[in-house]
């Protein structure tokens, strides 16, 4: 039998010459001569998938993963065949079956997270995508991919993290553009993500899909004008022959029917719902009707969209957080137990940085009014906020990792050398992700750090700390209303009843922590601040030792000015106050029987005069 090598050469050759048709029809003909040839076979394999003849191509990988079933990198590319054409679950199996014969590479912890991705679980594809990071941390590739899977689980912390340099990246390849301008575009880099996207759209196909992720850009930075305008060039979704593509023209529609608010709005939205049969899809446009029938004053037929949405999101997080969902453990208070008063006394006394030196802190359960005074403190130039981060559960996670210290237990073991490598560490973080003027005090407006009241004791025992107060009643609604993406958090809010508890284990933590600690706070109502807003706002200044309140009056101006509001909130506070979203509770008082027993004391505790029993039917206002 001749030597083979010089036919394999001419293969290669070929190939490399981008004459495929030539290489297959070598390849076939010397596997007439040497049935299953190993290196004739791959060519095949390979010469069939760059022609595009997928299913042939399939056909000649699976017979080299029969013959050489040990071959890791066969089982590989049969995988990535088979999910080119479509054959999704046997491309899954493939790539697992692939990952039990060798040690795991990125490339392929990679091929399975986008995979996984596609089918529709990213709490496997970010386990399997941050995996790959870990095996090759220098990927730009896997890195956008990974933040991207985190932010579907609801984790932008970790997508801050993976992507906490990006403006560094040099060789960002063509095909990435899409998705990481929808990438930052979620982590609040507006004018970077505008600036890929535009570029990403050389193709009809991709044209579409860019512009459906400007539009939401553009909706989520309150850039309304722009919005309309582009959404005005896309198809109805009906139109949209793509699966996928279709999707992100549903989600730009529905973003602007919100804001419309009326009942065409409400119409439409309701037919894209019936023509969405995917949980997730659904979930999203249940949470925009209900926003729609609340403005329209319907608060049972924004209930029932309610209830539809969080029993589908609910089920989607129970894949991400089984114990959670499980009711195992209690989702807010994992990582938060009562520090014990004879450790908290036993406390050595460390060196720490004075008021002027601190953060300010605004914290509160969510929806209390956090963004509102957010903004208020970052107009004023003596002050800079930054994005909402978590960057205080970072040093409780690096207590743990490096020292083996538990959170509050072990805070009175720190030395004063570690306290300072903490803040080192905070202020690091910081530095990564606002540029302060010189001089001005940093904002950090967490809701739930007072949870973590006691590290704040700790490192910043001089900080002022706000802290936002509003009836129960409105928050528990407002919260309900939300579509979250937090894992623990949705949970949460999967019932008014989860609520209710949650927000007075919450606020319970607060007050024991509060007495037992004596932090320099100020409690602030959002209806006091609707009131009598330059009261406040002189309030707040002088507890801040400003001397000057005007500019925080003008907070609504100062945020039209911003890019990007991260929370909920975005649409709110770009607009002059109103009492649309005081007492909005009432509309709903049937459904908040069974919880007022529960939220009374603390609706008496934080000085609010009304009664528990069931109000009136009031009018239900724009969600807040």
């Amino acid at each position: 039998m001749p030597d083979p090598a010089p036919i394999l050469q001419r293969i290669v050759e070929a190939l490399r010459g981008q004459r495929p048709d030539e290489a297959e029809r070598l390849a076939r003909a010397l596997l007439a001569q040497r049935p299953g040839d190993e290196p004739a076979l791959a060519l095949l394999a390979y010469s069939l998938h760059v022609q595009g003849k997928i299913e042939q191509a399939v056909g000649a990988s699976r017979e080299l993963t029969e013959r050489f079933p040990h071959a890791r990198e066969y089982w590989s590319n049969l995988a990535t065949m088979l999910r080119e054409c479509g054959r999704l679950d046997e491309a899954e199996s493939a790539y697992r079956h692939a990952l039990q014969l060798a040690p795991p590479d990125a490339t392929l912890c990679l091929n399975l997270g986008l995979l996984l991705m596609q089918k529709g679980d990213p709490g496997a594809s970010r386990d399997y995508l941050l995996h790959a990071h870990r095996l090759d941390p220098a990927s730009i590739e896997i890195r956008l991919y990974a933040a991207l899977a985190s932010i579907e689980c609801g984790d932008n912390h970790v997508a801050h993290r993976l992507l906490d340099d990006w403006q560094d990246w040099n060789d960002i390849a063509p095909e990435w553009w899409l998705d990481l301008g929808r990438t930052l575009g979620l982590l609040g880099h507006v004018e970077a993500a505008e600036d890929l996207l535009r570029r990403a759209a050389t193709r009809p196909h991709e044209r579409m899909l860019a512009d459906a992720r400007r539009v939401m850009l553009y909706e989520r930075a309150n850039r309304l004008d722009e919005a309309r305008a582009l959404l005005a060039t896309l198809p109805l979704p009906e139109r949209v022959d793509d699966a996928d593509l279709r999707g992100e023209v549903v989600g730009a529609h529905a973003a602007l029917l919100a804001r419309a608010g009326d009942a065409e709005a409400a119409a439409q939205l309701e037919r894209l719902l019936a023509a969405t049969p995917l949980p997730a899809m659904r979930a999203n446009l249940l949470f925009l009707l209900a926003r729609v029938r609340d403005r329209q004053r319907d608060a049972a037929g924004a209930m029932q969209a309610l209830q539809e949405a969080h029993a589908l999101q609910a089920a989607a997080m129970a894949k991400l957080e089984p114990a959670l969902a499980a009711g195992t453990v209690e989702p807010l208070m994992r990582a938060a137990r009562d520090l014990d008063p004879a450790r908290f006394a036993a406390w050595p006394a460390h060196p720490a940085p004075d008021a002027a030196d601190s953060p300010v802190f605004i914290v509160g359960f969510p929806r209390s009014g956090t963004t509102l005074l957010e903004q208020m403190l970052d107009a004023h130039p003596a002050l800079c906020s930054m994005d909402e981060r978590a960057f205080l559960q970072d040093l409780i996670d690096h207590m743990a990792a490096a020292w083996g210290l538990a959170y509050p237990d072990d805070l009175g073991e720190l030395t004063a050398a570690q306290c300072d490598e903490l803040r080192a560490l905070y202020w690091q973080r910081v530095g990564r992700t606002v540029q302060r003027a010189p001089g001005t005090r940093l904002v950090d407006k967490n809701p739930l750090n007072l949870l973590r009241l006691p590290l704040i004791m700790r490192l910043f025992p001089h900080a002022p700390i706000v802290l936002a107060l509003r009836h129960p009643c409105d928050v528990l609604l407002s919260c309900y209303q939300q579509n979250f993406r937090s894992p623990a958090f949705a949970l949460v809010c999967a019932s008014l009843d989860s609520l209710a508890r949650g927000y007075v284990n919450a606020m319970r933590f607060w007050q024991r922590h509060a007495q037992l600690m004596q932090p320099r706070a100020l409690a602030l109502r959002y209806e006091d601040l609707l009131d009598d807003f330059a009261a406040q706002a002189d309030r707040l200044a002088a507890f801040l030792g400003l001397d000057d309140a005007a500019p925080m009056r003008r907070f609504d101006e100062h945020a039209r000015q911003k890019r990007f509001i991260s929370t909920p909130s975005y649409a709110q506070v770009v607009q002059p106050l109103n009492r649309k979203a005081v007492g909005r509770w009432h509309a709903y008082a049937p459904w908040f029987g069974p919880v007022l027993p529960r939220l009374q004391p603390l609706i008496e505790a934080w000085g609010y005069a009304e009664p528990a029993s069931a109000q009136p039917s009031g009018v239900a206002g724009e969600c807040a």
